[in-house]
């Protein structure tokens, strides 16, 4: 087996849905690992194309999934939440879509995306209330998505059920096998954090696998800031695709939280000189003077936050580019068949 050639965002349209895309291709020469819960680079190929295809119209994935050999199929919609379940007699794949940019329900995604505000979450602790409110408009009734799962694992107790999803289709993953106890493994791709240090705590001595890529922002938000209290953490065990495509256990030692800190030192040592010049200053100053010196203030504050942010981006430069899946697909084939080679 070979590499494939990486994507240039110049030259390819990365955005998905991708039709041109060969889906699980060659996929007969490495067959999933239905028991295997220690991190596999076959199961998170296998999931990471699987992720891929939950963008695309769901006549054309149930081609691809046949294909690969999955001849059962089913999809759930809601307003902005697609899910695709497909099964052959040894295992099923259960893959949420991520926000669709080209999609006519983008806002709709956008916007729960954002709506980042803690809620109880009835398998215990707190979760991303947009997150949640996603997964309920498939989740409930009798032709929901629980229903059909619940139903599928009592039927086949002995079929592997593995859950994945990129980028939000990730974060709806999370709560759909955080829900769901009797399945096998869930692997997420440039997901962001879903719920507090109870909910991450649901998934103790389960097969969790976080793989994140390069420069890909997407899994450092919701942001951890104190202010917020959210209190939002990491989910399961990290592998991060370095942009030559290696595989490693760990995120580079560069993050946003660490930059946050750093900016703040930034910021409060230019409140400390502001204050000292004008404590500095004599006389009294007309109302020109000050609407000046407030000016001179705000663009002097615009441009420490502007070079700050620009040394980031030559030190670490995140890169929404990196978070496309399928750059996660086709380097974990990479890795793959570097490996098997």
């Amino acid at each position: 087996m070979k590499p494939k050639k990486i994507p240039d965002a110049k030259t390819y349209a990365i955005i998905p849905p991708d039709m041109n895309y060969r889906y699980f291709e060659d996929a007969t020469s490495f067959p999933l690992e239905s028991e295997q819960e220690n991190f596999s680079v076959v199961n998170a190929w296998w999931f990471a194309e699987a992720a891929f295809l939950a963008y695309c119209h769901p006549g054309f994935a149930r081609m691809a999934y046949q294909l690969a050999g999955y001849d059962g199929f089913k999809f759930f919609q809601g307003k902005g939440t697609e899910v695709m379940i497909a099964w052959n007699e040894r295992d099923s794949i259960v893959s949420f879509r991520g926000t669709e940019l080209k999609s006519s329900s983008a806002l709709h995604e956008i916007l729960t995306d954002l709506n980042a505000v803690p809620v109880s979450f009835d398998q215990g602790g707190k979760v991303h209330k947009g997150f949640l409110l996603g997964l309920e408009e498939v989740w409930e009734g009798d032709d929901g998505l629980c229903s059909f799962l619940e139903h599928f694992l009592d039927d086949h107790p002995r079929r592997s059920m593995w859950i994945c999803g990129h980028s939000l289709g990730g974060a709806l993953a999370s709560l759909c096998f955080a829900r769901l106890p009797r399945a096998t493994g869930l692997y997420l791709f440039g997901s962001p954090r879903v719920g507090d240090q109870e909910f991450v705590d649901l998934f103790k001595d389960r097969c969790v696998w976080r793989l994140e890529h390069a420069r890909d922002p997407v899994p450092l938000i919701p942001l951890d800031i104190p202010a917020l209290n959210f209190g939002y953490k990491d989910s399961g065990q990290m592998k991060f695709i370095k942009k030559s495509g290696e595989l490693q256990d760990n995120r580079p030692q560069f993050s946003l939280e660490d930059s946050k800190s750093k900016m703040a030192q930034v910021m409060e040592q230019r409140e400390k000189r502001n204050e000292t010049e004008k404590s500095s200053a004599q006389g009294e100053e007309n109302a020109g003077d000050v609407f000046n010196k407030i000016t001179d203030h705000l663009h002097q504050t615009r441009k420490g936050v502007q070079d700050y942010l620009e040394k980031i981006d030559a030190d670490f430069g995140l890169n929404a580019d990196d978070h496309q899946p399928i750059y996660y697909a086709v380097k974990l084939w990479n890795a793959l068949v570097s490996k098997d080679s």
